[in-house]
């Protein structure tokens, strides 16, 4: 089954909320939706929700609120949505060629015959979990091709979490995030938050401990990229406040759990908590992706490389990473991840072929930039 990635915005003013209408000549013609697309390579989910809206409606947003993840499942192919909500906004809604946009009051939209999945969460059973500022959630909608919801499952991904815990930590730790490169910024802890606590619910373990794991794992990335699991342990021990919460055995473990986190690490983590992150923190990007970042991190941290040799260490370090003995691996069973990796150990098995990919995502890169 395709899997595709995408954001939908919800922007909502009072009893109003701004939708698009696709115009004849799409497949979902006449069908009402949440604006949003495609997260493109190299592009962070709040970008993309930001450029999308633009593109579908002529309006500025910002002050974006997340709110989870929403997994849209068709008879072949799934869509898994980055949620975000806002109520702030430039301009007027456009129409453009493919699309129309416009306010409407969310008791009419909910009268609409047709109208897309995700418009289920304006829904009186589901709204209130996206209107506040607390909840995450994740909710799986199972659909047939005419948009007929057959399924619907939803969690509360932080439900058990210590409220003010986690107002602590999306207040003091958090904006420390803004000093790491976007590869390891807060949309990035957001994603492994998430995704610990939706492997937390299989395990019978402490949320708070797996919340505030995954919230401090990457802190001292900025410092140093090599060591920055050490670095964020060390953060996080220095953390008097944070300690309030915990006994002195869950704060070793969190301890553990974040030093054990990185992906080359010669040693199976400690504790569950240290497998549920590792597991948890695994990037799952496109190839292309993983050669861009490659290449530019060589370029960063190795400019004593001829432009040979950085060509060379992408495979090198791909392979070693990725490849059929790799060190890249989940602790726990992480379906996504599995999938994800066979098809890099496909693609890497060739090695003429990789490389002759790798030249020419490079050679695309080097022209955009001129």
């Amino acid at each position: 089954m395709k899997v595709r990635n995408a954001v939908r915005c919800f922007l909502i003013e009072n009893d109003k909320v701004l939708v698009t209408r696709y115009k004849e000549g799409n497949k979902k013609a006449e069908y009402y939706d949440i604006p949003g697309g495609k997260i493109e390579e190299n592009e962070y989910p709040r970008d993309t929700a930001i450029r999308e809206f633009e593109e579908e409606t002529g309006m500025e947003i910002k002050d974006l609120t997340y709110k989870g993840e929403m997994s849209v499942e068709y008879p072949d192919r799934k869509f898994i949505f980055q949620i975000f909500r806002t109520n702030t906004y430039s301009g007027e809604p456009q129409e453009f060629e493919e699309n129309i946009s416009e306010w409407m009051t969310i008791k009419e939209l909910l009268t609409k015959q047709k109208r897309l999945s995700n418009i289920i969460l304006l829904e009186q059973k589901y709204i209130s979990y996206l209107l506040d500022n607390k909840s995450k959630i994740y909710i799986y909608i199972k659909v047939d091709e005419n948009e007929k919801i057959l399924d619907v499952q939803l969690e509360i991904l932080d439900n058990g979490v210590k409220q003010d815990l986690k107002d602590y930590i999306e207040k003091e730790i958090f904006p420390v995030y803004d000093k790491n490169e976007k590869g390891h910024g807060i949309e990035h802890i957001y994603s492994v938050i998430n995704r610990s606590l939706k492997i937390a619910k299989e395990y019978n373990v402490d949320k708070n401990i797996v919340y505030t794991v995954a919230a401090y794992h990457d802190i001292g990335h900025h410092i140093n990229p090599k060591i920055h699991e050490k670095l964020s342990a060390e953060i996080f021990m220095k953390d008097n406040i944070i300690k309030k919460w915990f006994s002195k055995e869950e704060i070793e473990i969190i301890k553990e759990a974040i030093e054990d986190h990185r992906a080359s690490s010669d040693h199976e983590p400690k504790s569950l908590y240290g497998k549920i992150i590792s597991t948890a923190d695994r990037t799952i990007e496109s190839i292309d992706t993983c050669i861009k970042r490659t290449y530019l991190y060589g370029k960063r941290n190795y400019p004593e490389k001829t432009e040979k040799e950085q060509i060379d260490r992408i495979y090198e370090h791909l392979n070693e990473k990725y490849g059929k003995n790799g060190y890249a691996k989940t602790y726990l069973y992480n379906e996504e991840f599995q999938i994800y990796k066979m098809a890099f150990i496909k693609a890497l098995s060739d090695k003429e072929t990789f490389m002759e990919r790798v030249n020419k995502v490079v050679s695309e890169m080097q022209q955009e930039k001129k």
